[in-house]
């Protein structure tokens, strides 16, 4: 059924995001945002991947900047380093530990002059007490895939707090699942991805596949692109 009044909400998130070449797919977004100029891209960031800072590949980072200028993407901490330590990079940490590591992944995108806002997501969604305590003492939004009842209203709940939240992965470019189930009016179509797998080959998320399906909903009805953090709203 297609719905000639349809407006339907569209997020799109990409975690794992870093200058380096293997997790940059700042080219990628360029492109995304040449096909649809109102795109709006909640990208989390880790700033210090294998003892890599975000300031050594200084050119990718001039293009994340001019689409936040645009208002074309907004940025979030993906923990430090996305190190799998014990339980993820957090889960282990006590208090002490989790404050620095948070603090120093911060402090990496302000030395990359990269405009960020106030949340975290953590890799794997894996953290503890003490992770939920630094945040609170920071005012920080909480990106997360479950529900957190020690957690002030503060959070955001992003994929299973909504009743009309239709997740979906961004299709392989090797295997097409099929045409999408039409959304229902109202409903938010929220996409997941990774940078190092967001690209134009395409080795698990294909990007061309992507502007296909983009394509086709915008077909259906018009689109209302929203950040990520903007689904607090919608609750």
């Amino acid at each position: 059924m297609i719905f000639s009044d349809l407006k339907m909400k569209l997020c799109i998130d990409i975690d794992d995001y870093h200058s380096f070449p293997k997790w940059d797919c700042s080219d990628v977004l360029v492109n995304l945002v040449s096909e649809f100029p109102k795109v709006k891209v909640t990208l989390f960031v880790t700033p210090y991947i294998n003892k890599v800072p975000l300031t050594d590949y200084p050119q990718a980072l001039d293009r994340i900047r001019d689409m936040i200028q645009n208002e074309n993407i907004e940025v979030f901490p993906h923990g430090l380093t996305h190190k799998w330590f014990l339980k993820g990079e957090f889960g282990a940490c006590p208090r002490v530990i989790t404050k620095k590591k948070i603090k120093a992944s911060i402090e990496y995108l302000k030395k990359a002059d990269i405009p960020f806002k106030n949340g975290y997501k953590f890799p794997w969604h894996i953290y503890n007490n003490s992770s939920l305590n630094v945040l609170s003492e920071l005012n920080y939004l909480l990106f997360s895939n479950k529900k957190v009842k020690t957690f002030p209203d503060k959070r955001v709940i992003v994929w299973n707090d909504l009743e009309n939240l239709n997740k979906r992965y961004i299709q392989t470019e090797d295997y097409f699942y099929g045409k999408p189930q039409v959304p229902q009016k109202n409903d938010i179509v929220y996409y997941h991805a990774h940078a190092q797998n967001f690209n134009k080959n395409g080795i698990r998320e294909s990007y061309n596949n992507f502007i296909g399906e983009l394509s086709r909903l915008r077909e259906i009805g018009d689109i209302e692109f929203l950040f990520c953090s903007k689904i607090a709203d919608e609750k």
